[in-house]
């Protein structure tokens, strides 16, 4: 018969037990501190890159809003289209755009939704919409709504009941910049809860893109949705709709909605319909 003793393993003492910590621990230690460098390394040259591709856009771009350039003359620049196939350039490139088009309005933001299209930018804005991931579809939808590419309202709408709000919320705003406040009453019926944070960002569209009010804004009252109510409130203050008072003064009545009450008689102290 074998003899078993010999198989047996001899006891490890704490002296080697903790030598073989330490190794380990240093070892960890060594692999993060590696991994932190190479990533450090990698946004170092990441931010060198934004700066030179930040150089090219802002030469392009002044050509073509103050040079009088033609839009395919500034886009077949070598510098330019040889970086085109980069999706950092690309990253960089749209957020300058939308910078600009925010700054500028009249001809000035024409122009630069021209270059949005011809340059192909909007493709890769387009191409957004078809990923899995929830953030590149809002960043999408910003992309097309903010450039004012009206092609693209189909496709925003098509996401208006997507599993995730993040992306709901944004479809509401991208509607909104694309077609008017008066896409709020497609939500009227809707479960979609419009809290503060959703509220402030539509009225800061209405005022930054400066968007008209809509001649059925009175119908947002009706709604069954708290939130879209409390809105259509805030709206008729902030457009001053003096002609929609009455009927605020009426709703003001019959609600017992303590919010509510308060945003309408802020609205109606204006008039003193009120005491």
């Amino acid at each position: 018969m074998m003899d078993l003793e010999k198989f047996e393993l001899e006891p490890i003492s704490l002296e080697s037990f903790i030598i073989g910590l330490n190794l380990v621990i240093f070892l960890v230690a060594v692999s993060f501190l590696m991994v932190t460098f190479i990533k450090r390394l990698k946004r170092i040259n990441e931010d060198k890159r934004k700066k030179e591709y930040q150089a090219i856009l802002d030469s392009v771009l002044f050509e073509f809003l103050f040079d009088d350039k033609k839009v395919e003359e500034v886009i077949k620049a070598e510098a330019f289209k040889k970086n085109l196939n980069s999706v950092l350039f690309k990253r960089v490139a749209i957020r300058s755009v939308l910078s600009l088009h925010q700054s500028y309005s009249g001809n000035y933001s024409r122009k630069l939704e021209e270059f949005y299209e011809a340059s192909g930018l909007v493709n890769y804005s387009l191409e957004k919409l078809n990923a899995s991931s929830w953030t590149y579809i809002v960043e999408g939808i910003r992309d097309l709504s903010g450039m004012n590419f009206q092609k693209a309202y189909p496709r925003i709408v098509s996401y208006k009941n997507h599993d995730n709000k993040m992306v709901r919320t944004e479809v509401l705003l991208g509607m909104i910049k694309l077609k008017g406040i008066g896409e709020i009453l497609k939500f009227s019926s809707s479960e979609l809860y419009m809290n503060e944070w959703v509220q402030s960002n539509i009225l800061y569209t209405v005022k930054k893109h400066k968007i008209g009010a809509p001649s059925n804004l009175l119908e947002l009252l009706q709604s069954k949705n708290r939130s879209v109510v409390l809105l259509a409130v805030r709206l008729i203050n902030y457009y001053n709709s003096i002609e929609h008072y009455p009927a605020l003064s009426k709703f003001y009545q019959q609600t017992k909605d303590v919010t509510l009450r308060r945003e309408i008689a802020g609205a109606l102290r204006k008039t003193e319909q009120i005491s």
